[in-house]
């Protein structure tokens, strides 16, 4: 029995030393791309052995439409060391009998953590007064600035990393809004929250907050038309994925001061190297960095290592996203 391949393409899996050791252990071939690139660019760089890949561990989604599937034409398994999968086209991926693994939860305590670091440095114009000092400038100008004590926050979305955020909230004094498909009752009487829609939530709130899932239903689910209903001295938060916000929308209201500011994690296209929203003062930005605190990196690499050696044994992976594939790669 010949030994199986496994390519990983990842720009940080390499450095986290629990992953690489797992897979030195593991009597399969292993092959690195490190960096972020798509299968396409994999194939036209001539950058690894994309075809002869049994299972394939990756970093950040790229996307992964049908056509890039096809280039992975010997692959049983992608292994992602993150939580979203949202890039990949699943029912492709099922069709072809390849089970798609994720991590989610595996940093939700960081992705809290962070979202509430990010409303703090734009509510209090951490760094505008960082770009002061360093000016030359003692003196701030914190007129407009945010008190998160008492202030009203509306989140989005209340899985793990949004029930997270609010523990972490309502430490804060904040009170408490959450719009959510599935409304945990026992979890909002312990925190005192109030559900609500979602245009009462951007309405009443002095900060908003997304750490929804991305799906047709909530692609651009912050448009215009949702930005006008922002209160002028409101903030936008999100860490969660850059398709839920209409960006030039965004950029607008923030131009004009319809909103105060906005922390943004996540944006339209990745790596975002060009933007207009570099030219505005009242926007802080950050690299999709909320999960990548150490711990949190390298307990998803090796979750998402073990995922992938899970299924070249021939068991189906305990964080299958389609374990529907499973199945069907067995019968192909």
């Amino acid at each position: 029995m010949r030994n199986k391949k496994i390519l990983v393409v990842s720009d940080s899996l390499r450095d986290l030393q629990p992953a690489v050791a797992a897979l030195a252990q593991c009597g399969h071939d292993v092959e690195y791309i490190d960096a972020l690139v798509g299968f396409p660019e994999i194939v036209a760089q001539g950058l690894g052995d994309l075809a002869g890949a049994d299972a394939i561990v990756m970093g950040r989604v790229m996307n992964t439409d049908a056509h890039a599937l096809s280039l992975a034409r010997r692959a049983k398994v992608i292994a992602l060391h993150t939580s979203g999968s949202d890039n990949i086209d699943l029912g492709e991926a099922t069709r072809r009998g390849i089970t798609v693994t994720n991590v989610k939860g595996v940093n939700a305590e960081q992705c809290a953590e962070f979202s509430i670091g990010l409303m703090l440095a734009v509510t209090r114009r951490i760094l505008e007064g960082d770009r002061a000092i360093r000016a030359g400038r003692w003196a701030a100008d914190t007129q407009s600035s945010l008190d998160l004590y008492g202030a009203t926050l509306a989140v989005l979305g209340l899985g793990m990393i949004g029930k997270a955020a609010v523990r972490r909230a309502a430490a804060f004094g904040m009170k408490i809004l959450v719009h959510t498909r599935t409304p945990d009752m026992v979890f909002g009487a312990e925190y005192g929250i109030e559900y609500v829609g979602l245009d009462e939530a951007l309405a009443r709130a002095d900060v908003v907050s997304i750490y929804a899932s991305l799906s047709d239903a909530t692609r651009q689910m912050i448009g215009a038309r949702e930005l006008a209903l922002m209160q002028p001295h409101a903030y936008l938060i999100n860490i969660a994925r850059g398709e839920l916000i209409d960006e030039d929308a965004l950029f607008d209201a923030l131009a004009e001061r319809r909103i105060a500011g906005a922390g943004l994690d996540v944006f339209d296209v990745e790596p975002l190297h060009a933007s207009r929203l570099f030219d505005l003062p009242n926007v802080v930005l950050t690299p999709h960095q909320a999960g990548l605190a150490n711990s949190a990196k390298v307990n998803a690499a090796v979750r998402a290592v073990n995922n992938a050696l899970t299924a070249l044994s021939g068991q189906c992976p305990p964080d299958a996203v389609n374990p529907a594939a499973f199945t069907s790669g067995l019968m192909q």
